[in-house]
């Protein structure tokens, strides 16, 4: 992937969040799948590393000014732990177009919170009264339409009451299980739950918040790891650090611009993406596999040598006579890689003769670090004539359902 492409990416996202004070992360998984070309669940994690890092700088910020209630983040975070947990969980074991159609779903409830709420007259004017950013949310942030309705209420109240246990530790599990599942920060929860249910102040409420997408998504991420999920660091470390350089010229930009106008577009844009997820992971569902639950690729250039089947259908196909094709270097192979797997470099300049000299009537199972690299082998295959060929993603989510050596 183009390092320039992905600085792109993670100046837009890093935009978006610093603009409208949140929703931009829950862009990164569509970003990811869809331009980067990750799997879905490589992206979820790639997101939650993004969303983490962006909500614990966010944190430091409110901690040192004072507007972080530590114990409530705190236990906040505790409560969802295991719901995180059980989100990263089934992240792993649901398949990748139905984990894309949930993600679209959760996209259109961001949208429409954003677009369901009144603005304030401050909403209309540039630079007025500006709520403070939420950089990490993952939903509709307080300069979204979350907000007018938070402060509305914060100002009735006028006394705090007693918070329904009930209600916060549902919140709680809630934001937990969007942080594992999705890899976004849950912020069009959690900041309803801080300020209608736990009656914190709106700035005080979005510290304490960001602190709490901080430790549902290093839970989360650490579930991950521990489950053998791989990160590709080339792509997490420069979009991480240009979305956190955006996010805080993406603020002073928006300062200047109607919040209710972003708010709106950011909406349909949220709409656009979702709508396009949609159609994509439902194409997969609809045209993936045989009876015997395979996802053959008949034509790889028609169905897209990108979209990779899930661990289950890559073990299914090897059962069935498939060969693995391990397409990375020769120093990662020696590293790990699944038995019986024949090692081809996607980079080796005698690349083709070598697919070439491969048995066109076999059947293929392509996997690499993440699935990019083999979606060009997939796809060079398909051009020579090899009908039965998919791509398995990367060894670190096949090792689980295949044997290594």
């Amino acid at each position: 992937m183009d390092l320039l492409l992905v600085l792109a990416l993670g100046l837009l996202i890093g935009a978006v969040l610093g603009g409208l004070g949140g929703g931009g992360a829950i862009l990164t998984v569509p970003a990811l799948v869809y331009v980067v070309g990750q799997p879905a669940q490589t992206a979820t994690t790639g997101s939650l590393v993004i969303v983490g890092l962006t909500a614990l700088v966010g944190a430091a910020s409110y901690l040192a000014a004072g507007r972080v209630r530590r114990g409530t983040g705190l236990v906040f975070g505790l409560v969802g732990l295991p719901a995180a947990l059980l989100g990263s969980w089934a992240n792993h074991r649901v398949d990748a177009d139905l984990l894309l159609l949930g993600f679209a779903a959760l996209m259109l409830v961001a949208a429409a919170a954003m677009l369901g709420g009144r603005p304030t007259p401050a909403d209309d004017v540039p630079g007025g009264a500006t709520p403070v950013p939420h950089p990490a949310a993952g939903g509709a942030g307080p300069r979204g339409a979350v907000a007018p309705v938070l402060e509305r209420t914060e100002v009735q109240s006028g006394s705090r009451t007693r918070a329904s246990r009930t209600a916060v530790v549902a919140a709680a599990a809630g934001v937990g299980l969007l942080t594992g599942f999705f890899g976004v920060g849950g912020g069009f929860v959690i900041l309803p739950a801080l300020v209608l249910v736990l009656r914190l102040p709106m700035q005080v409420a979005v510290g304490t918040s960001l602190l709490v997408v901080a430790l549902n998504s290093a839970s989360s991420l650490l579930a991950r790891v521990g489950a053998g999920i791989h990160l590709d660091w080339g792509v997490v470390v420069p979009f991480t650090l240009a979305a956190m350089i955006a996010t805080l010229v993406g603020k002073r930009v928006a300062d200047r611009l109607p919040a209710r106008q972003l708010t709106r577009g950011f909406a349909v844009l949220l709409v656009l993406v979702a709508a396009y997820t949609t159609w994509q992971s439902a194409s997969g569902l609809l045209g993936g596999g045989d009876e015997a639950g395979t996802a053959t690729a008949s034509s790889p250039a028609a169905d897209g040598a990108a979209v990779v089947v899930t661990p289950a259908q890559a073990a299914a196909a090897v059962a069935d006579g498939a060969v693995l094709l391990d397409v990375r270097t020769p120093e990662e192979f020696a590293a790990g890689h699944l038995a019986e797997a024949v090692n081809i470099d996607s980079a080796s300049t005698d690349l083709t003769v070598r697919l070439d000299a491969l048995d066109p009537e076999a059947a293929y199972v392509v996997y690499c670090a993440s699935g990019r690299r083999a979606a060009g082998v997939v796809q060079q295959l398909a051009d020579l004539g090899v009908t039965d060929v998919v791509n398995g993603g990367g060894f670190t989510d096949l090792a689980p359902v295949l044997p290594t050596s």
